[in-house]
C-alpha cells in the first residue's frame, strides 16, 4: 500500500538520473572514468522487459532460487520479444540495452540506482507515517551498505535527505 502512487516511467526516470549522479560522484570524488549518459540510458531500459511481465515484487522474486531462475528466464523471454518487435534494422541498436544490459561495466551502478530509487520510495513513504515500508526500508538500506560503492555512501549521506524536504526547504 502506497501513499504516493509510482508508475514505471517515474521509477524509471529517477532511477536514470540516479546512475547519472553516481557516475559522476564516481568520476569527480573517486578516480572514475565512467559514462554518465550511457549508464542513464541503459537505466531508461532496466525494467523494459516488464512491459510484458508486469512488476514482480522483490520479495517474491528472490523468494527462493528456483523463483529467481524462473523469473530471470520470464524476463529473458520478455527482453528477447519486445526486442523482436522492433524493426530489424534497429534491433542491434537497441539488443545491448535490451538483452544484455548485465554485461555493461555501467551495470552495478544502474543496480545500485534501481536499489536508491527503491530506498528513497520506502524513505518518503515512511515520512509520510506508512509503515508498510518498514521493513523494506532496513532491508533495501543493509542491501545498499553491502555494495560498498563509495559513491552509494555519498548518496545516502548527503542526497537522499533531501528527498524528504519540501520545496521550500529545498
Amino acid at each position: 500500500r502506497n501513499t504516493e502512487e509510482e508508475n514505471i516511467q517515474e521509477h524509471t526516470l529517477q532511477t536514470a538520473m540516479i546512475a547519472y549522479h553516481l557516475c559522476l560522484l564516481r568520476n569527480t570524488y573517486f578516480g572514475g572514468k565512467t559514462d554518465p549518459a550511457r549508464a542513464a540510458v541503459l537505466a531508461m531500459y532496466h525494467d523494459v522487459a516488464e512491459v510484458f511481465t508486469g512488476d514482480m515484487p522483490t520479495p517474491v522474486k528472490y523468494f527462493n532460487p528456483l523463483m529467481r531462475r524462473t523469473y530471470g528466464e520470464v524476463e529473458r523471454l520478455a527482453q528477447e520479444r519486445l526486442l523482436q518487435t522492433l524493426p530489424v534494422e534497429l534491433q542491434d541498436a537497441y539488443e545491448p540495452l535490451i538483452c544484455r544490459a548485465e554485461d555493461d561495466v555501467l551495470w552495478p551502478l544502474v543496480k545500485a540506482a534501481d536499489t536508491l530509487s527503491a530506498y528513497v520510495k520506502c524513505l518518503q513513504e515512511k515520512n509520510a507515517g506508512n509503515r508498510e515500508f518498514n521493513a523494506a526500508y532496513v532491508t533495501i538500506g543493509e542491501k545498499l551498505q553491502s555494495l560498498k560503492m563509495p559513491e552509494v555512501d555519498l548518496f545516502l549521506r548527503d542526497y537522499a535527505p533531501s528527498f524528504l524536504l519540501s520545496v521550500d526547504e529545498i
